[in-house]
């Protein structure tokens, strides 16, 4: 029995080349494009070459990313977390299982397509690199081509690093091993995203000032819809033909959304459950001044505490919030403002040139949703959440607008607005 489950192991674990991993090709409408293979080859550092060989049915065309600093884009606890177990766990898991689009735009330096490929030249060709918030390994790669309408996607592939190659990656990044995190950065079967765990705020961010802020939960307003969410709207299932208008609407009906599966696809017959009783009445907002350890500068953090339907307390709790990098705008334009995952990650889309720039592991920002004993509740599973959206109003800087997502986006759940005053 030991040796089976030491081979068993070894399978799983054991092969660590990042060379020739298979493209997995999604067929993209009017397009034939198929990839073939991607290899990520070890330059210097955290620096690598990711090329990858595409064909439709003739010679394939050979496209590179150059010069690569990988480290952005794997899991990687920030040293407030050194040696704290606990969020170790938490930052490791929130960053596998929330998603991070890379997006290398056309004539970035970092591309190398030297004869174009195909018709498309070289100068109009972007590339998105996507490690997907499915578990360890799964990525995804789509190629576009710059037209005068905008970008049009020509090839969609997936792909994934073996476990061992993987687990290679966390394990130069971070003060943990891989095996100590493996339970929770792979998708297992019954995992509930550590459900229960106390959360340590203090070790996070030290708190300078706080006052209790008018809150307003615009429960009756119209359902906002933009961008991703119009995109998406189609993967909202309703029960029992409802149908939802305002945001109170929606909280109140059995609401259903089709579940993101490896490799990377919504699959209509795997449905994802809500249960945004969960937040059935915000009860107060609180307001604080924090200092981070990764940033000196003054940050805000703002506290929702939420009621559900049996009176438990539920806290929203948003932290390293730079008001000055939140941008003022009218609430039809909310895409436009602080698109964040839940928990801790990047932003859910980024240019490669802004990412260098913000490092993931240097980020105060993080979001987290606590009982009333300060144990993390698992938002995806037991509420149905994703991210959150925030923009000051146009007419009123002190006025912070704060939208609730729900699972994969694919739709707001909920507008509050907090009046931050003169804190």
């Amino acid at each position: 029995l030991m040796s089976t489950a030491v081979g068993g192991v070894y399978q799983r674990y054991g092969q660590s080349s990042l060379a020739d991993i298979p493209l997995q090709t999604e067929a993209v409408e009017g397009y034939r494009w198929v990839g073939e293979d991607i290899t990520f080859e070890h330059r210097n550092g955290h620096q690598f070459n990711v090329s990858f060989t595409l064909h439709q049915g003739g010679s394939p065309t050979e496209l590179k990313l150059q010069d690569i600093d990988l480290s952005l884009m794997i899991p990687t606890v920030p040293a407030t977390a050194h040696g704290n177990q606990a969020l170790t766990q938490w930052f490791l898991t929130e960053r596998e299982f929330n998603r991070q689009r890379v997006i290398f735009e056309s004539g970035s330096p970092h591309i190398q397509l030297p004869t174009g490929l195909g018709d498309y030249a070289p100068e109009n060709i972007s590339i998105a690199l996507t490690n997907n918030c499915l578990g360890s390994g799964y990525w995804e790669l789509a190629i576009y081509n710059q037209t005068e309408t905008g970008n049009e996607k020509i090839y969609q592939g997936y792909f994934t690093f073996s476990r061992g190659a993987y687990a290679g990656l966390v394990n130069q990044l971070n003060p943990t091993s891989y095996w100590q995190q493996a339970r929770t950065m792979e998708a297992w079967p019954g995992f509930k995203f550590l459900s229960g765990l106390k959360f340590d705020l203090s070790a996070l961010r030290t708190v300078k000032a706080e006052q209790t802020v008018p809150v307003q939960d615009l429960k009756s307003e119209p359902i906002l819809a933009a961008k991703e969410q119009l995109s998406k709207a189609d993967l909202i299932v309703y029960a029992n033909g409802d149908t939802a208008h305002t945001w109170e609407d929606l909280r109140q009906i059995d609401l259903a959304f089709q579940s993101f599966v490896p490799p990377g696809i919504y699959d209509p017959e795997r449905l994802w459950a809500s249960d945004f009783s969960q937040l059935a009445e915000v009860m107060q907002a609180t307001a604080r001044q924090v200092v981070s350890p990764l940033d000196q500068k003054p940050l805000k953090e703002i506290q929702l505490d939420f009621a559900n339907t049996d009176g438990e307390l539920r806290q929203l709790i948003v932290s390293g919030i730079d008001l000055e990098q939140v941008p003022q705008l009218q609430p039809q334009d909310y895409s436009d403002g602080i698109y964040m995952p839940l928990g801790f990650g990047t932003p859910f889309t980024q240019n490669y040139s802004e990412l260098q720039k913000n490092r993931p592991d240097e980020s105060s920002f993080f979001a987290v949703l606590l009982n009333g004993e300060n144990e993390i509740i698992d938002y995806r599973q037991d509420i149905g959440l994703n991210g959150l959206v925030m923009h000051r109003d146009n007419n009123d800087e002190n006025l912070l607008h704060i939208y609730l997502m729900s699972y994969e986006r694919i739709t707001l759940v909920s507008h509050y607005s907090v009046d931050l005053g003169a804190l």
